[in-house]
């Protein structure tokens, strides 16, 4: 099934290289970053960015059949490898790594007290911040007593607004999604880095030609934005849990 896709679209001028925007496929947890880097990059360069976001797997899938990415900036590192190594896009590099928080707007996000009713999780299969979330259940041993409860969205953008909207009073999300939100420290807890498996983040390039090179300007410019990153929960490349490339 193709699951839709959110598009962005920041700045649509004829000052783009190559005449268009660049076109990227990002991931759900780093959409939010993602839009103030872009932003940040038209304002510098005058260049225009279209972002789409969604789940990591739909959008290997769409990549696969031809869809017309020039970037993709993936939740795991597999895919982007994947990828590379089919020769459908080169230059597979870690930008991040990610970080798991419990979100419990309404009482205290503690993993063993959970407060009744659904629990929203990124759907395991596709959406690797929803592969943590299991491996922190079952590592933690609690998956068995929360399984009944647990609510899948098709990726972790999903999943947030489960737990925003009230239709699920806990979940497991993205911490930049709540840094990025400014929630409450107080509502949310990061789930100890132990309980799975680090959620390396890479991305590569897709377009071709001039298209290529347009491509990598932005990704270098996007691999400056440290402070950005940091500010958002994430971990750089070489840092502790973070392995680079």
């Amino acid at each position: 099934m193709r699951l839709p896709l959110l598009f962005f679209t920041l700045a649509l001028s004829a000052t783009a290289q190559a005449g268009e925007p660049l076109r990227i496929a990002v991931a759900a947890n780093l959409l939010p970053v993602m839009e103030q880097i872009a932003r940040d990059y038209r304002q510098q360069t005058g260049n225009a960015v279209q972002l789409a976001g969604g789940s990591s797997g739909a959008f290997f899938e769409q990549i696969r059949r031809g869809a017309p990415f020039d970037l993709f900036y993936s939740a795991d590192a597999e895919r982007p490898d994947l990828l590379a190594a089919s020769g459908a896009a080169t230059a597979s590099r870690t930008y991040a790594c990610g970080r798991l928080a419990l979100w419990t707007p309404r009482a205290a996000p503690a993993l063993a007290e959970l407060p009744a009713g659904k629990i929203a999780i990124a759907q395991p299969d596709t959406a690797p911040y929803g592969r943590a979330a299991l491996q922190a259940l079952e590592r933690s041993g609690q998956l068995a007593r929360l399984k009944p409860h647990l609510v899948y969205a098709q990726d972790i953008g999903q999943a947030y607004q489960f737990v925003h909207s009230g239709n699920a009073p806990s979940g497991f999300v993205a911490l930049s999604q709540l840094s990025a939100a400014g929630t409450p420290v107080a509502q949310y807890s990061q789930v100890d880095a132990a309980l799975y498996e680090p959620l390396v983040q890479k991305r590569v390039l897709l377009g071709k030609g001039e298209r290529q090179a347009a491509a990598a300007a932005f990704a270098a410019f996007f691999d400056a934005q440290h402070d950005t990153l940091k500010t958002a929960g994430y971990g750089l490349p070489g840092e502790a849990g973070c392995a680079a490339d």
